[in-house]
């Protein structure tokens, strides 16, 4: 079986990093601004405690931030986060329509899948499949097509 790569599955990959990169600068300020903070209280004083909370505000802003640009970006932005909207790319269903709500949900949630060892279970889906989809564009029945 030949993988082909063409331009679209490029630029998937680099609008998934464009992405992550937006999504992860504000946690990592609340981490940054969190550890200083706990840096600066005296021995014993609750850092712990603190640590603790830095750590899951992180964690929680991490999963805000990304649900933000991969669910409500694009269904207010006409089908397409940040990246893909650089990147002349958009969401739309497999009968040619505007995604609703639900639908970019199902993408999300399925980032899991995709996600395993680092991205390369959706990478190599997206390689594979006969329309250049992501379990995740499978299950939500989607498609990443370019702008048009």
């Amino acid at each position: 079986m030949m993988v082909r790569v063409s331009g679209l599955i490029i630029r998937r990959y680099v609008q998934f990093g464009v992405d992550r990169l937006i999504a992860s600068v504000p946690a990592f300020l609340v981490l940054v601004l969190g550890l200083h903070f706990v840096l600066r209280m005296p021995h014993g004083g609750g850092r712990l405690p603190l640590t603790y909370v830095t750590l899951t505000v992180f964690i929680l802003v991490l999963i805000a931030d990304n649900w933000f640009i991969e669910v409500w970006v694009p269904y207010r932005w006409l089908g397409g986060t940040p990246g893909m909207r650089c990147l002349g790319l958009r969401v739309i269903t497999e009968h040619g329509e505007d995604p609703p709500l639900r639908t970019y949900t199902i993408r999300w949630l399925m980032v899991v899948v995709d996600g395993y060892f680092f991205g390369l279970v959706g990478a190599l889906a997206i390689a594979f499949s006969a329309r250049n989809q992501r379990f995740g564009d499978m299950v939500a029945r989607t498609l990443v097509v370019r702008r048009g």
